[in-house]
């Protein structure tokens, strides 16, 4: 059963599912390619005649004589590089082209279970990695200048699995629970909203494959057909939290928790912070040089030095904030504990300390929050927080750069049970009191509407003022 305002499609009203961009990524990459080569080609067959005696002229010179027609040679070995890429497209093209996944129920359930199977030609010994997860993502597509298509994860969670030796390779049989919290499989004329994909993973031999399936909020069957016992839930569950965790040391006990969030928890994102602000910092730097040339040449341009010092003012102004943000990130650290009767959360960063301690009856609930994301699509990885939202309307964060939906959910349970407050999975589900703002603050805009004035005036002047 499909839902009047998806596409049609057959697999899935096969229970089926195909990999996704198999054809496309080796065609694409293979025709931009050779397309290079032969254009290269071409023109260095086309220019023999004048590229040879350049090439000895430029070798009995000393390399001192240069023709710029060298550079075709240069450009058709560059081409080469791109050959590598091809290959592994090619065997991934041979991997994927007839992959073909079962699934069970087609369309799963919100509140329900989808499971499936595969069969990979990969001939998988019992200690190799494999990972399988399903993810729920929003498709974000921007025209203009700009224009580009991203995939935004918003929830994944792995699959428990198991693998079966096969004639054609290896048999790979997985279920895991969906979130009701998340939206469903949306189309828009066609075009995809909303969607859910199920992305299987082994990294030792470089097999990637990504599966889309249909999630429907009214399907009726809440289970699969594939069944896993308890003790297989287990296992696989034991197997997914040997990764190390973001929050290394965490001490429990039947009525405390203490849990030390390191330092550098943050991963990539603060090494981008960082970097764009260093960039950020360069431009400021040499846009400072050319204010200072400006100012000691012989005749000064009014109106260049306002427009390189308003260069220089937005990213002077920019600069250290991205770079004190990301160190920051980097180098705090968050140590708490839960009691039965009260949180103490105590952040550390540099010789800085602030502790804050919370009854735990004056908490209404726990959420979790998405606060960090790097990468696209199912390659995504996700930073959660966990958030203690008063009964005065306020909200406290009691953990931060919790890697993955499998460790914050964990945590959460955790949480829960030793202090008993309830969670809400949704955070828009608290009312949350925003503090008054202080007089000056009121102000602000005007200040920068009016800075904005001034400087617009002054640039006005400054290009008549040369002309004098």
């Amino acid at each position: 059963m499909q839902e009047p305002t998806w596409p049609v499609n057959k697999d899935w009203q096969r229970g089926q599912s195909r990999p996704e961009q198999v054809n496309a990524r080796f065609y694409t990459a293979a025709g931009i390619t050779l397309g290079y080569l032969v254009t290269m080609m071409a023109l260095t067959v086309q220019q023999w005649s004048v590229l040879e005696p350049a090439i000895k002229r430029f070798i009995t010179a000393g390399f001192a004589d240069f023709n710029p027609l060298l550079m075709l040679p240069v450009m058709l070995l560059t081409g080469l590089l791109g050959v590598p890429r091809v290959l592994r497209e090619y065997v991934r093209w041979r991997q994927q082209r007839a992959l073909v996944m079962t699934l069970d129920p087609v369309p799963a359930a919100l509140d329900g279970e989808l499971g499936g199977s595969l069969t990979i030609p990969l001939d998988l010994p019992s200690d190799v990695d494999v990972k399988i997860t399903i993810n729920c993502m929003r498709r974000v597509v921007t025209t203009g200048k700009n224009a580009s298509v991203n995939d935004q994860l918003l929830w994944q969670s792995p699959a428990v699995f198991r693998r079966m030796r096969s004639i054609k390779g290896t048999r790979i049989e997985f279920c895991a629970p969906l979130s009701e919290q998340q939206p469903p499989s949306s189309f828009d004329q066609g075009r995809r909203q909303c969607w859910w994909a199920v992305h299987v993973e082994v990294p030792d031999s470089g097999f990637d494959a990504t599966f889309p399936v249909p999630v429907s909020a009214e399907a009726r069957k809440k289970t699969s057909d594939f069944r896993f016992t308890e003790r297989e839930r287990q296992q696989s569950i034991e197997a997914a939290q040997e990764s190390p965790r973001s929050w290394q040391q965490a001490v429990v006990d039947t009525s405390t928790l203490s849990i030390d969030f390191p330092a550098g928890r943050s991963g990539k994102t603060a090494w981008i912070l960082m970097i764009i602000g260093l960039v950020f910092t360069g431009v400021a730097a040499f846009m400072a040089y050319n204010v200072w040339d400006e100012l000691n040449s012989q005749r000064p341009s009014y109106f260049a030095l306002m427009v390189q010092g308003m260069i220089l003012l937005g990213f002077g102004l920019f600069s250290p904030a991205l770079l004190l943000s990301g160190f920051y990130m980097r180098c705090n650290s968050l140590r708490l504990e839960a009691g039965s009767q009260e949180l103490v959360t105590t952040r550390h960063f540099l010789f800085l300390s602030k502790q804050r301690r919370i009854a735990v009856d004056d908490v209404e609930g726990l959420a979790e929050r998405v606060v960090g994301r790097t990468g696209q699509g199912v390659d995504s990885e996700l930073d959660y927080a966990i958030d203690a939202y008063m009964h005065d309307g306020q909200r406290v964060r009691l953990g931060d750069g919790i890697q993955g939906q499998q460790e914050v959910e964990s945590l959460m349970a955790t949480l829960c049970s030793i202090t008993g407050i309830s969670y809400r999975p949704d955070p828009a589900a608290y009312t949350l009191q925003r503090r008054i703002p202080p007089a000056w603050v009121l102000w602000l805009p005007v200040l920068f509407k009016s800075a904005g004035i001034l400087i617009f005036g002054l640039t006005i002047a400054a290009f008549m003022a040369d002309f004098w």
